[in-house]
């Protein structure tokens, strides 16, 4: 296998072993080759491996055959697996006819039986070269040149995807937009090429003090985001006052004066249970609690809260029952019929701080069900 074609795979799927081998022995000297014996095998490869550059794939085949799996691919969700090159295995039962609908439907090439191995490995060659050019400019396009963090367009996009895919597995996710303050002055007085100096470095602590599956951007002049996913209010705010703690001791000496640099910070943790929020939601709310800190002074966090949090009325009678969990368990033992709802409510509130806890020592893989309790319980 070539040292240069190890990070890209092929996938050859067909019922017929025959055909599948044939494939891997002309290919496997170059490629890393992967084989599915039908339509169902190869969608669950191609979900998990992301390696996968390109897809040779025969109409034919039980349980998920080639039109389908097509399908499947040019409809997924992930960009980058909706674009993966598919050439098609054509046999001699194939028309014309049966060629164009296979086009239509967002097939690369085709390829005939029996293939013989210059064609196959041209193919496979080019159309992974042709895939990784496209996605190199892509990557470019999608990077702000002076920081090296995504570009406000990179990051829209990126958010859009992270916020469905929060809102259908019913995980957090936090949204956090930083300026730094007072940063027109210093562009003013000291000039572009010191000012650069400072964005950079600063993006530099940002990208530093992030975590791995976090997406850092700059969206502005002086402005910049970060999307946490699976974040709480909590740990979002943990995270962003390290990192402006980082930045606050960054001091710009110019003569005898020095700035000192801090950020004014904005954070949005959404419940998510709004079903019709959009990324573009998140950004606003983001943006508001920015403005508020900046007008509070700056070099402060601020947390939004919605109109439903901030004009949220008494708690009801029912929120505020008191109840001895040790002499609830022991009722609920004896089948007590007289334990009621409230009580039973008022009891898991105080117990999901416990399960959370335990959730996080423990490894017990329940996120989900706080994160819907707590949606449950206090509403």
């Amino acid at each position: 296998m070539s040292e240069n074609n190890k990070e890209n795979q092929v996938l050859v799927v067909d019922d017929s072993r025959v055909i599948r081998r044939a494939a891997v022995k002309i290919l496997q000297k170059e490629f890393d080759v992967i084989e599915a014996e039908d339509g169902v095998d190869a969608w669950e490869e191609l979900q998990k491996n992301t390696k996968i550059s390109v897809v040779f794939s025969d109409l034919g085949m039980p349980n998920m055959d080639g039109f389908e799996l097509l399908e499947k691919i040019r409809n997924a969700q992930d960009p980058v697996l909706a674009k993966v090159p598919v050439i098609i295995i054509t046999g001699a039962e194939e028309t014309d006819g049966t060629k164009e609908d296979v086009l239509q439907q967002g097939a690369t090439d085709f390829i005939s039986k029996p293939f013989d191995s210059i064609s196959l490995k041209t193919r496979a060659a080019t159309h992974i070269n042709y895939r990784n050019e496209v996605q190199s400019l892509e990557k470019a396009a999608s990077i702000d040149k002076l920081t090296g963090l995504s570009n406000e367009s990179a990051f829209n996009q990126q958010g859009d995807q992270i916020l469905a895919y929060a809102k259908r597995h019913c995980t957090e996710v936090s949204l956090v937009r930083f300026d730094i303050d007072h940063f027109a002055e210093v562009f003013v007085k000291h000039g572009k090429e010191i000012a650069e100096q400072i964005l950079a470095k600063v993006a530099s602590l940002i990208n530093e003090g992030k975590r791995t599956e976090d997406i850092a951007a700059r969206l502005g002049v002086s402005r910049f985001a970060l999307l946490l996913p699976s974040s709480d209010p909590q740990g979002a705010e943990v995270l962003v006052s390290r990192i402006c703690q980082r930045v606050a001791k960054l001091k710009l000496k110019m003569g005898s004066e020095v700035f000192n640099i801090q950020f004014s910070t904005g954070i949005t943790s959404p419940t998510l249970d709004d079903a019709d929020i959009e990324f573009s939601d998140l950004l606003k709310q983001a943006d508001l609690s920015l403005k508020k800190a900046i007008a509070d002074g700056g070099g402060k966090i601020v947390k939004y809260q919605s109109l439903k949090e901030t004009n949220q009325e008494a708690p009801k009678k029912s929120d505020n029952v008191e109840v001895n969990l040790e002499e609830l368990v022991l009722k609920l033992s004896h089948e007590d019929s007289s334990v009621s709802n409230e009580q039973l409510a008022s009891a898991m509130r105080k117990i999901i701080p416990l399960i959370a806890h335990a959730d996080s020592n423990l490894k017990l893989g329940l996120s989900k069900v706080v994160l819907h309790l707590k949606k449950r319980l206090h509403h």
